[in-house]
């Protein structure tokens, strides 16, 4: 009965709302560019009618188009879209969703923790914790990606018979210099992971090949190398959190499929879409999740990421020794 009611009430609406008099052309125009927008690129297109009647119902008195991008955070709300914004004149309009999941203790951690940090872990476990960054310009794929091999490099050796890539702290930013960073435990020669649209169409490819990292036919190097190597198949802890997002949730899905590879920790923050920017006019434009990430054996990840071994809470990055994910992970590893 739900279903055949909503049906009516766009049947009933559409024609009349959609052709209604705006008190400004430049109104409509804006909303209309935006609806084309969404629906030649947006992975969420089952609401759309019910998006442009909402949007004409809310603008048909407003006399500015200044007035007009706060009426957006409820169309990314529709669209179920909450990686995706309307950026208007440098300031973003999207839906917050609200998590499932608090974890306070590294909420508080996300503010002051932003180094990587490694160490040794009895002796014989390597541990090494990434925090997001802010390179969205692609001005530090390297300073970040050399940093990261440069905390391998003090830590590794013939020693170490196992791993913790601790992502709790992860709250996204450039995925490129993470990947890169990590590649040696990522594999050789394989594909492991990449991009497809609502069509199922496979719109980006991550690889190594003869040693190399491609993203989406992009050749990442760098200039630090590993004075050790990774051992091949050697036993992975993943940490992850409800703060885990973007980045973080990429670089996490890069090693699942691994073997001897384990998720441990609190499901991740669902930020695994591909978004990308489409200009509307000189003062605003959308970024819209428009692919959804498939892991090396084709699986694709629509929402957040599931660790194998759930520990909610328990988390103390300051001692380690008492951290109940470590303690997890350590005794993973020792199996």
């Amino acid at each position: 009965m739900n279903k055949y009611f909503f049906i009516g009430f766009i049947l009933l609406f559409s024609t009349p709302l959609f052709s209604q008099a705006f008190k400004n052309d430049s109104i409509k125009l804006f909303i209309d560019k935006s609806i084309d927008l969404i629906k030649e690129n947006s992975i969420h297109t089952e609401n759309l009618d019910l998006i442009k009647h909402e949007l004409y119902n809310k603008s048909k008195n407003v006399n500015s188009l200044n007035e007009i991008p706060p009426f957006y955070e409820e169309v990314f709300k529709l669209l179920n879209d909450h990686h995706g914004s309307l950026t208007y004149k440098d300031k973003n309009y999207g839906w917050v969703k609200n998590s499932s999941t608090t974890n306070f203790y590294l909420k508080q951690k996300i503010k002051t923790e932003k180094k990587v940090i490694s160490k040794v872990l009895d002796k014989k476990i390597g541990y090494i914790r990434i925090p997001g960054n802010s390179d969205f310009a692609f001005k530090k794929v390297d300073s970040i990606s050399n940093d990261i091999v440069s905390h391998l490099n003090s830590i590794n050796s013939s020693k170490i018979k196992g791993w913790i890539i601790d992502l709790r702290l992860n709250t996204g930013g450039n995925m490129y210099p993470i990947l890169l960073g990590l590649k040696e435990f990522i594999g050789t020669d394989l594909v492991f992971g990449g991009f497809k649209n609502s069509k199922d169409e496979l719109t980006g490819e991550w690889q190594i090949k003869d040693g190399k990292m491609q993203i989406d036919g992009i050749e990442l190097t760098r200039t630090n190398n590993l004075n050790y190597p990774i051992k091949e198949n050697i036993p992975v802890v993943i940490l992850i959190s409800p703060y885990t997002a973007s980045a973080g949730e990429m670089t996490t899905i890069s090693m699942i499929g691994r073997k001897n590879t384990y998720l441990v920790g609190e499901p991740t923050a669902d930020y695994t879409t591909a978004v990308q920017g489409f200009k509307i006019n000189e003062y605003a434009g959308l970024n819209l999740s428009t692919d959804y990430v498939i892991d090396r054996n084709q699986e694709i990840y629509k929402n957040n990421i599931q660790p194998d071994f759930k520990i909610i809470n328990g988390d103390d990055v300051e001692n380690l020794k008492k951290d109940k994910k470590i303690i997890k992970a350590l005794e993973l590893l020792k199996k």
